[in-house]
């Protein structure tokens, strides 16, 4: 009976998770790239093989032209799969136009700090409570490569620069203390 509970369950684990791409909207956030480009075409009319997309960049420069496939029979679709950010324009066989705007998802950084302020919470507590240096010295690099990231990149949804640089220099500083508070722990050691 364990046994099949055990293969039934690698089975499913093994069973590979369907992707399907969703249409794109006006608004893409990159981790929502690529997706499908459709076109309501009446294809008793039209086929969708004869209909082709370009795409151009925020200069108008044209990146690629795709010809379009049938998605059912009054869609056609093509594949949008350009991640950097910025606007970009084109236009279908049929004349008809279309902008996309790819910009980055703020809740991916925000969740990216929480992440990090969990990680390093959980270095300071083992590295205080255990008396270890090196850990100590590691959470406290991890911190000033926190602030530097605040600084260099903001923190979502802040946009005064006072308050940017105040968070950048208190997370600094308490990198800058948990590095010496590791060097003196280590030095501590060495000399006992």
């Amino acid at each position: 009976m364990k046994k099949t509970i055990i293969l039934i369950v690698l089975i499913v684990l093994l069973v590979p998770v369907v992707y399907s791409l969703d249409n794109c909207k006006g608004t893409m956030f990159q981790q929502d790239i690529p997706c499908l480009l459709l076109l309501p075409v009446n294809q008793s009319v039209t086929a969708c093989n004869t209909l082709d997309v370009s795409v151009y960049n925020n200069a108008s420069t044209l990146l690629y032209t795709q010809t379009m496939a049938v998605y059912n029979p009054f869609k056609c679709n093509a594949t949008f799969n350009q991640t950097a950010f910025g606007t970009y324009t084109g236009q279908y066989g049929t004349e008809d136009t279309f902008s996309i705007i790819v910009e980055e998802d703020d809740n991916q950084q925000f969740f990216l700090y929480v992440a990090s302020f969990i990680v390093l919470s959980i270095f300071i507590w083992i590295g205080f409570s255990k008396q270890d240096g090196i850990i100590l010295i590691i959470a406290g690099m991890l911190a000033m490569i926190m602030g530097i990231n605040i600084f260099v990149n903001g923190f979502p949804n802040l946009t005064n620069t006072f308050l940017r640089n105040g968070i950048t220099t208190i997370v600094w500083a308490v990198g800058a203390y948990l590095i010496v508070k590791g060097i003196e722990i280590l030095l501590n050691e060495a000399n006992t």
